[in-house]
């Protein structure tokens, strides 16, 4: 990201690149732990252990964790996606107005694709949908 777009972009150069660094060093934190469950949760074979009790526990453990896979890819993916935006300077605009994010909400959730004001609006076009559904 140039000094000049991150300007345009709300940020400057100094907390661009620290936002590129927690960006960086969470998809690499994101790697190293869905490597290490998956490893791990591989060498689980419930029908190997012989008590029900045993197996019950061993089924929860293995749907907890693979819950916890499964937001941890999720999460990896908003990451990475955020960094190809440091490749096209778009990094810190919201994807729904093209709006700068602001630092402040960047700095909480530097994976963020929206603003908190338009986030918001989002979630309240949602809730409406929702409420105008039948049997929900």
């Amino acid at each position: 990201m140039s000094a000049r777009k991150s300007a345009v972009n709300g940020l400057s150069a100094s907390q661009a690149k620290e936002l590129l660094k927690i960006l960086t060093d969470k998809r690499d934190e994101l790697r190293r732990s869905i490597s290490t469950r998956r490893d791990r949760d591989s060498t689980i074979d419930p029908s190997e252990i012989i008590e029900e009790l045993e197996q019950a526990s061993a089924g929860q453990h293995q749907d907890v964790s693979l819950r916890i896979l499964d937001k941890e890819v999720k999460l990896l993916r908003e990451v990475e996606r955020a960094l190809k935006k440091f490749e096209s300077d778009e990094y810190g605009l919201c994807e729904g107005t093209m709006e700068p994010i602001g630092y402040a909400r960047l700095k909480a959730r530097p994976w963020a694709r929206y603003s908190v004001t338009h986030k918001e609006e989002l979630e309240r076009i949602q809730r409406e949908q929702s409420t105008l559904r039948p049997g929900r």
